[in-house]
Order: C-alpha cells, then sequence, then structure tokens
C-alpha cells in the first residue's frame, strides 16, 4: 500500500515536519547537513507545487470550472476544455497549436 501523501492539504505537514527535524538539537554534522539539503529541495518543490495549484485555481475560475478538495475539476485534455454548462468555447489557434 502507498502512503504517501502528495496532496496540497498535506503540504503545510510535511513543511512542519521538516522544521520539527532541523530543530533537533541531536542533529549534527554530516546529518543535520543532509537534512538541510533534503529541506532545501522540499521547499523548492513545495514552491513549484503551489504556484501550479494557483494556476489550476485562476484556469478553472475562468472557465466556471468547481474547486473540489486540492485542484479543480479540470478535463484531462488540453485545449479540449469547455464549461460546465457544454457550451463551446472559441479559442484562437496558439503557438503550441500544430
Amino acid at each position: 500500500m502507498n502512503n504517501t501523501k502528495n496532496k496540497l492539504t498535506n503540504l503545510q505537514d510535511h513543511l512542519f515536519s521538516l522544521m520539527e527535524k532541523l530543530n533537533d538539537d541531536d542533529l549534527k554534522g554530516e546529518e543535520l547537513e543532509t537534512e538541510i539539503k533534503r529541506s532545501a529541495a522540499f521547499s523548492t518543490l513545495a514552491v513549484i507545487a503551489v504556484k501550479n495549484a494557483e494556476l489550476i485555481a485562476k484556469c478553472a475560475e475562468v472557465y466556471g470550472y468547481p474547486v473540489s478538495g486540492d485542484l479543480p475539476l479540470l478535463p484531462a485534455s488540453p485545449g479540449t476544455i469547455t464549461p460546465p454548462d457544454k457550451k463551446s468555447l472559441s479559442r484562437k489557434k496558439g503557438y503550441d497549436d500544430v
């Protein structure tokens, strides 16, 4: 069974857990350095995850999709987004269109 907690709702718990480890007075030398590097990497990934979630939430708002749980409920296929009322959206050809 996979016990990984990779939802935005778990992010704060992960960050506080890392802070507690860094605050451990028994952590010294190489173990402390390893934990500092690990925390820095995690923090970088956390910032990216939050920015990605913000972008998804903005897209959901623009297209009228509901937000449920951690992220809005958007369709899986990019370029085929239509509002929940099923009306078609006109989409200008963009740089990523073939």
